[in-house]
Parts: structure tokens; C-alpha cells; sequence
């Protein structure tokens, strides 16, 4: 009996130690499971990611990878994320030029791709440089072109100096240009004259003209930013031999002060208006009695402020002394109109309006011989410009009035205008002065709006 209650203790105690190990290794079992699902499971936060080349890789980004611009406009790029040296570089540098520091300047229409390269990864942004508009404070409306500056007005290519340039025998002639990245530019003039130093003016958005002799190469805009400039020959003198010499200025390069900055072409949009006429179209006297380059100015004169309240183009061709009949210090009318010089001929334009302001230096022709060769003037102007409308000045002095009148009737495409009633102002009598020829500009202005309605 006591040996069968010994064996029942024994087994209750190895059954109860079984139980223990058996329990023991389940639980020991589960931990195990239980730490390799929390191992192989568990989501982790972006904090909690150990980084990698490829995190890192992905982070870093340009601020643009395309962008659209024209030409003489700058952006600037940045490589964010970048903990290491980003070298820049432009694959055509004709088109556009990046800095070190990632700014990037259009230059010329055209694509090109402008890349990052940091830590031997390199990232690239498509650069795209085409021609837009931009509206001036002036009223002009420009539209950028090939090369360093448009123009408008009487400019021919001629050789001088050992190269070949754009040049002009007229006051009025501008040119055009963007620039960015200078607050100066140098104008390089090249010319060819013989009596007096001639002068231009320029505007910078449109803003008020500065004048300045040829001499004066160097102009400002005011800073590195984008500007609009609108240049003119303002002034030449009276006496130079322009029509058998061809005397004149040219234009020889345009260069920005600063190696950063840049110069484009812009042209004018806007309506031509062409002037035909002597000293008064030309501006001789606008600021002063002398006869010299210092007191005439084509950006004082009655058709500098008429184009400007038509917000048209002014194309001159104004010479002192000339007439209908008389040739002046240039040519009669009839051979301005269709040459620049006795050896050149004019290049074709479309003008919409047409001035012609001749008569008063026409003292010594009788009333037939003028009204014949006014005429005839109409005839050759309206055939080569027959969309243009015609207005034929009155002069100040009263001049030759019957017999203008009598040239231009019976053509519809012909105004007359009257001066008469005009309260002008003048230097010496006979030259509007720039308050004069304000109120001339603004006259003329009104009757050359009525009839383009």
C-alpha cells in the first residue's frame, strides 16, 4: 500500500515537473515567435529610415527643371538639397549664359539645356528663349529681333572707318535694344563729319529723352534689371554735305558696361508716320538760336510730338533749306523721297501716315511752277504709298497756300491741313521753338487721328 501511495507521489510530482517544462516552453516558444513578428513587422516612420545614397539622391532638386524666356531677361536656379559643390554650365552659350551661382541670362532665341552637376549626379533644366512683346511707358510697343538693335527710320549699310555699319544722314533715325545684367552701356558711334560734333538722345522705358554728343558714349539705365532703349540721332548740323558726301553717323557696336550683361534687338510695332519737310521738320532752332547741332533737336520738334501723341513711329526726312522746287542744304523733296543720297537709293518702308511740311523755302518759285511740282509730289507719293493717307501742311508762314490747296483737291486719299488759326511760338520767327512745336505736334495730331477713324 505504501509502495503504490510512494509511486502515485512520484508520478503527481514528475507529472506536475512536466507540466512545469511543458509551460515553460510554450511560453519560451511564444516570446520567440512573438519577437521575430515584431522584427519582420513592424512599420517604420520616415524619421525612423536610416539614410541612403538613394534618399539622398531623391531629396535634391533643381527649383525649376523648364522654364521660358526672352532674350536679355535673366532667372535664377538653385539646386535644393545640395550638401556638396554644384558647378553650372550651359550646353550653348550663344543662347543663354549661367553664373556660378546659377543665374541664368537668354541671350538669343533657341533651346538649350542649362545643367547642375553636384556630387557626380547632374541635373538639367530646358531652357526655352523666344521672341515676345513688351508695351513701353511711351506707347511703344516692342517685339525682340535678331541681333543688337532694331531700328527705324533712314539707316543704310555703308563702309567707313574700315568696317561696314548701319548709318544715317537724317536726324530722327533710332534704334532700338534690350539690356540686362549693366547699369551702363556704351553706344560706339562711328560717323562722318566735317563741321560739328553731332548729338543723340536716348529713353529708357520710356522716360523723358537725355541728350549728349556722340562724344559721350556711355549711358545709363539706372540698374542690372531689364530696360528698354529707344536711341535717336537727334542733331547734325545744317552745313554738312549729306546728299552728294553722304555725311552722317553710324552706328558701330553696343556693348554693356559689365561682362555679365547683355544687349538684344528690339523693334517697334507701332504705325509709321513719315515726315517730309526742311529745317522745321528737322528741329533746327527747338532749343536756341544757333545753327549747330547744340539747338537743333529732332526730339523737340513738331513731328517728335505728333508720332508721339499718335503713339506712332516718326520716320524723317527732314532737310534745312529744301523745298518742292529748291534743294537746300540736301535735295528737293521729289529725290528725298526716293533716295538717302545722291548715290543711294531708299530702302521700302509702309508708312500708314504721311506728312509733307514744304513750301516755305520755296520763296523764289512762282505759283505754276509750285503747284505743278507740288502735285506731282502728291502723285509720286500716293504710287509708291497707296495705302498711306496724305496731309499736306499749310506752312506757318501762309506761304503758298492757293496753290497747295489747289494741288491736293479732288484726291481723296489728300488732307489739307490749315496752320493758320495755330498759336505757335517761335526762336526767330520762322522756327518753332519746343513750346511751339508742341502745340503744332498736337494740332496735327488731332487732325491725322480724325481722318485714320
Amino acid at each position: 500500500m505504501k509502495k503504490i501511495m510512494m509511486w502515485g507521489k512520484r508520478n503527481h510530482v514528475l507529472v506536475m515537473l512536466m507540466a512545469i517544462l511543458l509551460f515553460a516552453g510554450i511560453v519560451g516558444e511564444s516570446r520567440i515567435v512573438t519577437a521575430t513578428t515584431v522584427d519582420t513587422t513592424t512599420e517604420m516612420t520616415g524619421n525612423d529610415i536610416p539614410d541612403t545614397e538613394e534618399t539622398k539622391e531623391e531629396s535634391i532638386k533643381l527649383n525649376k527643371t523648364a522654364v521660358t524666356m526672352s532674350p536679355a531677361t535673366t532667372v535664377k536656379l538653385k539646386l535644393n538639397g545640395a550638401n556638396g559643390k554644384v558647378k553650372w554650365n550651359s550646353e550653348d552659350k550663344k543662347i543663354a549664359t549661367v553664373t556660378t551661382a546659377g543665374k541664368v541670362t537668354a541671350k538669343a532665341k533657341g533651346k538649350v539645356h542649362i545643367n547642375a552637376e553636384c556630387n557626380g549626379k547632374t541635373y538639367t533644366c530646358a531652357v526655352t528663349v523666344k521672341y515676345q512683346t513688351y508695351s513701353s511707358k511711351d506707347g511703344m510697343e516692342y517685339k525682340d529681333a535678331k541681333g543688337t538693335f532694331g531700328y527705324s527710320g533712314r539707316w543704310f549699310k555703308k563702309s567707313i572707318s574700315g568696317g561696314k555699319y548701319y548709318f544715317t544722314n537724317t536726324e530722327g533715325s533710332a534704334i532700338y535694344f534690350k539690356v540686362t545684367g549693366s547699369k551702363y552701356v556704351n553706344v560706339n558711334f562711328v560717323s562722318k563729319i566735317a563741321v560739328a560734333t553731332p548729338y543723340f538722345a536716348y529713353s529708357v522705358d520710356g522716360k523723358s529723352m537725355k541728350r549728349q554728343p556722340i562724344t559721350e558714349k556711355k549711358i545709363s539705365v539706372g540698374n542690372t534689371k531689364t530696360h528698354y532703349v529707344r536711341l535717336v540721332i537727334d542733331s547734325m548740323s545744317e552745313s554738312e554735305n549729306r546728299w552728294a558726301g553722304e555725311a552722317g553717323v553710324g552706328i558701330k557696336s553696343i556693348k554693356p558696361v559689365t561682362k555679365t550683361g547683355v544687349v538684344t534687338a528690339v523693334k517697334p510695332q507701332n504705325k509709321t508716320i513719315v515726315f517730309y519737310g526742311d529745317s522745321i521738320t528737322q528741329g533746327v532752332r527747338a532749343l536756341g538760336m544757333a545753327l549747330a547741332p547744340t539747338d537743333t533737336s529732332a526730339t523737340h520738334s513738331y513731328a517728335w510730338y505728333c508720332a508721339d501723341r499718335l503713339n506712332m513711329v516718326p520716320y524723317y526726312v527732314g532737310y534745312g533749306g529744301s523745298g518742292i522746287v529748291e534743294s537746300g542744304s540736301f535735295t528737293k523733296c521729289g529725290n528725298a523721297i526716293s533716295n538717302y543720297s545722291a548715290s543711294r537709293k531708299v530702302s521700302k518702308i509702309s508708312p500708314d501716315v504721311i506728312v509733307i511740311e514744304h513750301g516755305t523755302n520755296d520763296v523764289k518759285t512762282d505759283a505754276a511752277a509750285f503747284t505743278s511740282e507740288y502735285k506731282k509730289i502728291l502723285q509720286q507719293l500716293h504710287k509708291k504709298y497707296p495705302k498711306a493717307k496724305i496731309m499736306a501742311m499749310i506752312p506757318f508762314t501762309g506761304l503758298h497756300t492757293v496753290e497747295i490747296r489747289m494741288a491736293a483737291s479732288g484726291y481723296k486719299w489728300c488732307t489739307v491741313v490749315e496752320t493758320a488759326s495755330w498759336k505757335i511760338s517761335y526762336t526767330d520767327g520762322l522756327h518753332p521753338n519746343a513750346k511751339g512745336a508742341k502745340v503744332v505736334g498736337k494740332n496735327l495730331a488731332k487732325k491725322i487721328a480724325s481722318k485714320l477713324k
